[in-house]
């Protein structure tokens, strides 16, 4: 997986907010919307107005958002930093701007999804737009598709491992008796690989790619030795990685490419990842890859792919495949397509609660400024065209597109702008797909 080494993305999620609606409202609102088809017949009412354009604009772009979802480029996505502007304020791993925070580095906000993250570039957009202003920066518009590809790249970015502990990792090999059968630089065991002709590899996902294609034969002659199958905590490998390049004779280095949602996809289902695991959904063999607990890592769910071998290599056994072409045969590219693509969908479909969102859409004051079926203000678009498309990518892309305007607005009513905490954003986004489906 190639190290960016350059600044990061901004954006930022949307809502509206003016002058304060009581939350309990809704419930009178919803009970008038429910009423208000008969009781406009009745009056003789005339039919309500087509969209506007710039609500017609916004469905175009809650469906081009949706549809964008999983085709986000990280290689793309670097392009757009540095076309955008973003590297002049946020740095990524120490290179890049020093006035928003290194994006690399934010370990503080832990591995949260993409809305919750949503949630925490609005908290920040006042500041970033003085900021912008103060440094000559030129707001340039980001398409929904562009926006996928920034949210690919800060995917990838978050996702990536950080340095490993040498000392941790030989501690690691020692417990796990791995000197039995492999060497370090021919110190050691003959009857494994040299691991010290790994040592280029700096991912530890090729590591566990390397140890998975050999698992099957690994596996019998570990139990033919007496030797317990290793179990890998979430940093083994980043540690093992770390204290084979410090053992090892050499200096060259190789690297992966950034996981592609796109072909992880594509491979999940042909190499028959979906005929044990599903994603989102029950029945499957394997636990739900959607709600189950993973290592926040590429190489932690690499490791417990690893941890799992045996019963996997069994499963595919009963099934018949023991072939090159199963998951057993995938190359190291491969695993991290499909590991990204795993992580992708956690990433992105993080379920928020509509009933929370609901009162999100009150209490943060959107519903003053926008309205929702026959209810609601009329200063901003009108949601229903969102047509549950309701995404992160899309609430970036129109607070990109529109922020500013509504910084304005906010300040000639005197509100301050709303925080969002937590889950909220998920919630929102929820609220919106339940209302305008």
């Amino acid at each position: 997986m190639t190290r960016v080494t350059c600044a990061a993305v901004l954006w930022v999620a949307v809502a509206a907010v003016v002058p304060a609606v009581a939350a309990d409202d809704h419930a009178e609102a919803r009970r008038t919307d429910e009423r208000a088809p008969a009781a406009a017949t009745a009056a003789g009412a005339q039919p309500r107005a087509a969209y506007s354009p710039r609500e017609e604009s916004l469905g175009q772009a809650a469906l081009e958002a949706r549809e964008s979802l999983f085709t986000g480029s990280a290689e793309h996505g670097w392009s757009l930093f540095r076309e955008k502007g973003c590297i002049r304020c946020h740095a990524v791993w120490g290179e890049g701007g020093d006035i928003g925070p290194d994006l690399g580095r934010t370990s503080s906000l832990g591995h949260i999804n993409a809305g919750q993250l949503a949630g925490v570039m609005w908290n920040h957009v006042p500041r970033m737009w003085e900021k912008m202003e103060e440094g000559g920066i030129r707001l340039t518009p980001i398409a929904p598709k562009e926006m996928s590809d920034l949210f690919a790249l800060l995917l990838f970015i978050r996702y990536a491992d950080e340095p490993g502990d040498p000392a941790e990792g030989k501690r690691v090999l020692a417990k796990h008796s791995c000197d039995k059968c492999h060497s370090i630089d021919e110190k050691g065991g003959t009857t494994g690989p040299d691991l010290g002709k790994w040592a280029r590899f700096v991912n530890p996902v090729v590591w566990a790619q390397k140890m998975w294609t050999h698992a099957p034969k690994m596996k019998d002659t570990m139990a033919a030795m007496g030797v317990v199958w290793p179990r890998f905590e979430a940093s083994d490998l980043v540690n093992i990685v770390a204290y084979i390049r410090s053992s090892a004779v050499g200096d060259s280095k190789e690297y992966l490419e950034p996981g592609s949602i796109e072909r992880g996809q594509r491979l999940f289902e042909e190499r028959g990842c979906a005929s044990c695991h599903t994603l989102g959904e029950t029945g499957g063999i394997g636990p739900d890859l959607q709600t189950i607990d993973l290592p926040d890592t590429l190489s932690g769910i690499a490791s417990q792919m690893w941890n799992h071998a045996p019963e996997m290599l069994q499963e595919g056994h009963k099934r018949g495949d023991d072939s090159k072409s199963g998951v057993t045969g995938l190359e190291a590219q491969e695993m991290a397509d499909v590991i990204t693509f795993v992580l992708a969908r956690r990433y992105f479909l993080a379920e928020g609660d509509a009933k929370q969102g609901w009162k999100v859409f009150f209490t943060k004051q959107c519903v003053a400024c926008h309205g929702i079926k026959e209810w609601g203000g009329n200063v901003g678009p009108r949601l229903d065209p969102i047509a549950g498309n309701a995404s992160a990518i899309l609430m970036a892309h129109a607070m990109w597109r529109y922020g500013p305007e509504m910084l304005t607005q906010m300040a000639e009513r005197g509100i301050p702008w709303p925080r969002f905490e937590g889950s909220e954003m998920n919630d929102l986004m929820a609220f919106l797909n339940e209302e305008t489906r």
